[in-house]
């Protein structure tokens, strides 16, 4: 999603990261040097494609600024300095540099989402032997700045390539000496309880495959399926250095598919509306359709229905996780979205839930006794949609989906089945929504009027005024703001 910025963006961007950075100039501890860490948030900023081993180089710490690797296999572990403790204002400036990539409001709800879950549920990241080879220095800053805002992941090495793992976790361990880096086999028993263990302690647990080189690749994405269940782990991101999966030499798709193409790859893939089309012969490379087959037998296990996956580079994995847009592809099982005439067969205590918990306000009972033009909703009732007819065109009045579910790609599946629907549509939101950016990707055309801006598709340009109009006089169904 990385957009050139203007001049005075650019400039503005690195004025806020810098003052940001001095702020942490304080004298408590610190876990890596500010300079480092700006030069990192410039490198990011920029675009910059230069590899972190070159970009960046660690400075030799004593016993008393790192913590020493461990390895889990060895009789008598060597012994551990305390770690140095979180910066106080860290995730402010983490969140500086991602509102110059992306909105803030985005980062911070799911910085919101991703902090609700169990330390260990977070995600799990797989890089490639060539990131590990190549551009280590930039995992390891990407995974610092995660640590940073408080989200610790387990690295898995060797997944692809397991005969060249454990040089690789000795490479990757050494330059995360600050983060507790324990290495561990991926193929050690009871690994779930000691990966846990491990991340609950805010140690960065480093799985090495070694050994596994007469299992096959779909034998150790086996293994990281029973890890991720057993964890609850939410998302499996796999790092490349060429990042999203692509379609080789086009730059669209057959129309009726739901699979959106960004410029620089396959933005999400939903496995129950795309992938028999992206099965066709040449619709892959390769390796990219080897990759998927298996991202669809890890998210096809029981234990990982929750669970997606992403595919993206080194440099983009904040933008990826951070950001709306995404710079990756995100590969999810696709949810099963019914569409209802009315609240007749509904359980509306449920629905009515569902919408105050995501609007965060009492909801006003007379919405239920307007009849509806459809309702939009997933089995489980965490993710809805409400359109009541109007004048011009449907009128989208809610758009609500339960903030675990939000990390699942559910409200794209939520959305696909409206826009399947309704031709025309028109909606409105208030300008803190954090899904804002979101809507206006969507959408024909918007006008921020008071504290509403409003959207529409398909509306012929003469009708605009009439449904601006509309949409801003319109009650609202909630009242006062839940407490607690």
């Amino acid at each position: 999603m990385a957009k050139a910025l203007s001049g005075s963006a650019e400039s503005a961007a690195r004025v806020a990261v810098t003052t940001a950075i001095a702020a942490r100039a304080a004298p408590s501890a610190r876990r890596a040097p500010r300079g480092m860490i700006a030069r990192c948030f410039m490198v990011l900023l920029l675009g910059t494609t230069t590899t972190a081993d070159t970009m960046v180089s660690i400075p030799a710490r004593s016993r008393h600024d790192s913590i020493l690797w461990r390895k889990k296999s060895a009789t008598k572990p060597l012994p551990v300095t305390p770690k140095t403790p979180h910066a106080p204002d860290a995730a402010g400036v983490v969140l500086t540099f991602l509102e110059s990539v992306g909105r803030r409001s985005e980062a911070e709800l799911y910085l919101r989402l991703f902090r609700e879950l169990p330390k260990e549920s977070f995600a799990i990241i797989a890089p490639e032997a060539a990131v590990l080879r190549y551009a280590v220095g930039s995992l390891v800053e990407q995974l610092r700045f995660l640590r940073e805002l408080g989200l610790l992941a387990p690295v898995v090495v060797g997944l692809f390539e397991p005969s060249a793992s454990e040089r690789a976790a000795a490479r990757l361990a050494k330059r995360s000496l600050d983060m507790g880096a324990v290495v561990e086999s991926a193929l050690a028993p009871e690994l779930a309880d000691r990966v846990g263990s491990e991340l609950r302690e805010e140690n960065l647990p480093i799985l090495s495959f070694a050994g596994a080189a007469e299992e096959t690749t779909r034998a150790r994405f086996e293994r990281i399926g029973e890890l991720a269940g057993e964890l609850g782990t939410r998302k499996l991101v796999v790092l490349r250095r060429r990042g999203a999966i692509r379609r080789p030499g086009r730059s669209g798709h057959a129309s009726g598919a739901s699979a959106a193409v960004a410029e620089r790859g396959i933005s999400v893939i939903n496995l129950r509306t795309d992938l028999a089309l992206l099965r066709e012969p040449r619709a892959l490379a390769s390796d990219d359709a080897e990759l998927l087959e298996h991202l669809v037998a890890w998210l096809a296990r029981p234990d990982c229905a929750r669970a997606v996956a992403s595919v993206t580079s080194p440099l983009n994995l904040l933008r990826e996780l951070f950001t709306v847009k995404g710079a990756g592809t995100l590969v999810k099982r696709g949810t099963a979205i019914e569409r209802h005439p009315g609240y007749g067969a509904l359980d509306s205590a449920r629905l009515r839930a569902l919408l105050e918990s995501s609007f965060g306000r009492a909801l006003n009972p007379v919405l239920f006794e307007r009849a509806p033009l459809a309702v939009y909703l997933e089995e489980n009732y965490r993710a809805a949609a409400i359109i009541v007819p109007a004048s011009i065109a449907p009128y989208l009045t809610k758009f609500a989906v339960d903030r675990v579910a939000q990390g699942e790609g559910m409200g794209r599946d939520l959305w696909e089945a409206i826009a399947r629907d309704h031709r025309s549509l028109f909606w409105r939101a208030r300008g803190e929504n954090p899904i804002a950016s979101w809507y206006a990707s969507l959408c024909d055309g918007m006008m921020r009027m008071g504290g509403w801006t409003v959207y529409w598709r398909g509306i012929e340009p003469a009708d605009i005024p009439r449904v601006v109009e509309d949409a801003i006089h319109r009650p609202d169904d909630f009242g006062p703001p839940l407490l607690g």
